[in-house]
């Protein structure tokens, strides 16, 4: 009888098996999709420590039948798998970077598989320099905004200047710079989805070791990314409601304007126009303006399309309410290999977290808090201020739950909320 789906001891799992079903919820572990390739060790021992039984589905996985079930079965069945690289060849994280096309941006300790970008400060020390390279990004950009208005070409050493602080402030702790921005989203103040695309773009590239200099040009694609809208007339981009037809038939040439603008400036990298320019293609081909699909669209490209939906996605305007950023990250999960790459949805997704430092959570005994900071081992188990109760009272002194409570708590995060829920001022505790 031809098996699609074969019950496996997590104990007999090997890479290169598909799975499909797990004995637990997915939430209660640290694997973004219901569904994966277990492609490197890490993967293989995560799911040894949270599951004992998991279902193998046959078709989707790289290994033969007769081998899963040879395997199911206890038998020894000697498979190389993706991270048993053979010597001189490329490990895993070297792949996954030159797949999503951004290799030869890699910096030199990334090219030798050393370690990430290293955090170097605390997110109390970082908290007022990144809100303060926040907020002058904020201010410069209006100007930036004005004068290109004015002119007609973007003044570039201006723009590197904005965007210094803010690559320094991420490079020291990328905590504190992600709390800045999503409380930015309701706190009231004005908010600038420019600078928050500046920002996510340069967290994506840290978390993928992209060299200083890529660095730069991610945070200035991303913050010149509508810079065209500056060829749009006031009444469309202001527009408090639904526009009409004609006005919406305006909104791609943005796109092409601001290309138009960027050849007309100077010391304008490649990498920069790749994103300005192809922001708005898909994977699918369903994008605009020039229908691109699947890796013809630039590694920079792809990056700064997935930025600019999930800032939208999170942010509130006159066409949509901001969805929560956990919602936010199962619709982008939804929709990989449509709209997004899966790799480029998982890797953004390890990038920010399920639950982005300072968003507010909800856990499954009843309890609420913020997210402190991102747990790199287990994305749904970051660092958590628990500032709620189960019963519904606020804590007078605040527990924090890092990785050591989490375990053998028996709790988990069943919800992620918008800012403001129970109440929690995220920025109250930032400051």
């Amino acid at each position: 009888m031809h098996l699609t789906r074969v019950p496996m001891s997590t104990s007999n799992l090997s890479i290169g098996m598909y799975v499909g079903m797990l004995d637990r919820p997915w939430l209660e572990t640290p694997f973004l999709f219901q569904g994966f390739l277990i492609k490197d060790r890490t993967e293989l021992e995560q799911l040894q420590s949270y599951c004992s039984q998991v279902y193998v589905e046959i078709e989707r996985g790289k290994l033969t039948e007769a081998q899963i079930i040879a395997m199911a079965a206890g038998k020894a069945v000697r498979i190389l798998g993706p991270d048993e690289a053979e010597p001189g060849k490329p490990g895993w994280l070297h792949r996954i970077v030159f797949r999503m096309g951004v290799g030869r941006f890699l910096s030199a300790r990334k090219r030798k598989q050393s370690a990430c970008y290293e955090i170097t400060s605390t997110v109390r020390r970082e908290a007022p320099l990144a809100k303060a390279a926040y907020e002058k990004c904020v201010i410069s950009h209006r100007r930036i905004f004005e004068r290109t208005r004015r002119s007609g070409r973007v003044d570039t050493a201006r723009v590197i200047r904005a965007v210094t602080p803010l690559i320094q402030s991420i490079l020291r702790n990328p905590n504190a710079m992600a709390w800045t921005v999503f409380s930015g989203k309701r706190s009231g103040k004005p908010y600038s989805r420019a600078v928050a695309t500046s920002v996510l773009s340069v967290m994506f590239g840290r978390h993928l070791g992209i060299d200083r200099q890529g660095l730069q040009d991610l945070a200035v694609g991303g913050l010149l990314l509508d810079i065209g809208n500056v060829a749009v007339p006031d009444e469309i981009l202001a527009a408090a409601g639904a526009i009409t037809h004609d006005e919406y038939e305006q909104v791609p040439y943005h796109v092409q304007a601001g290309v138009d603008i960027l050849h007309r400036s100077e010391d304008i990298s490649p990498t920069i126009f790749e994103m300005v320019n192809y922001h708005h293609e898909r994977y699918d081909g369903s994008g605009y303006p020039h229908g691109m699909r699947g890796s013809a669209i630039p590694a920079y490209g792809r990056i700064a399309a997935i930025v600019d939906c999930y800032d939208a996605m999170t942010t509130k305007s006159s066409y949509s309410p901001a969805l929560a950023a956990y919602d936010a990250a199962r619709e982008l999960n939804d929709i990989r290999n449509r709209q997004f790459s899966a790799e480029v949805v998982q890797q953004f997704l390890h990038t920010i977290g399920m639950f982005p430092t300072g968003t507010v959570v909800e856990l499954s005994d009843g309890s609420a808090g913020l997210v402190l900071e991102q747990n790199p081992v287990n994305l749904l188990q970051p660092k958590v201020l628990l500032l709620k109760k189960p019963s519904g009272e606020m804590n007078k002194r605040p527990k924090v739950l890092n990785s050591q409570e989490w375990k053998g708590s028996g709790i988990w995060i069943s919800k992620g909320h918008e800012h403001g829920a129970f109440g929690i001022n995220p920025m109250e505790y930032f400051n």
